[in-house]
Order: structure tokens, then C-alpha cells, then sequence
């Protein structure tokens, strides 16, 4: 019963965090008279590029150099 219920807390936090997001989002596309998509399109793609992810590819090209 216990973990249902941090289940539930947890699933409303990241709903309450999410929709907090998607008003902020909502509201920065109306200053700037452009549509929401362009706008989250935007955030989405400055969020991942500003994440510093490993290369899932560095071990195979490196395996290609000593060839």
C-alpha cells in the first residue's frame, strides 16, 4: 500500500512539473507571436544540445582507426 502511494506522488509531481513546463512553453510562444510547436521544438532541441552524452559509436570508430 505504501508504494502505491509513492507511486502516485511521484506520477503527480512529474504531471504537476510537466504541465508547469508546457504553460511556460504556452506563454513564450504568445510574447513572441509564434506558434507553440516552433517554440517546443526550440526548448527541446537546446535541452538535448546542451546535454553532454557519450559517443555510442566511439568503440567502433576507434576500432576502425587501428584497421
Amino acid at each position: 500500500m505504501a508504494t502505491k502511494k509513492i507511486e502516485d506522488d511521484t506520477r503527480d509531481a512529474s504531471l504537476r512539473v510537466s504541465k508547469k513546463m508546457r504553460d511556460s512553453l504556452k506563454a513564450a510562444a504568445a510574447v513572441m507571436g509564434r506558434p507553440l510547436y516552433d517554440v517546443t521544438n526550440e526548448a527541446i532541441n537546446d535541452y538535448l544540445g546542451g546535454l553532454k552524452l557519450p559517443d555510442p559509436l566511439a568503440s567502433v570508430k576507434k576500432g576502425a582507426k587501428r584497421k
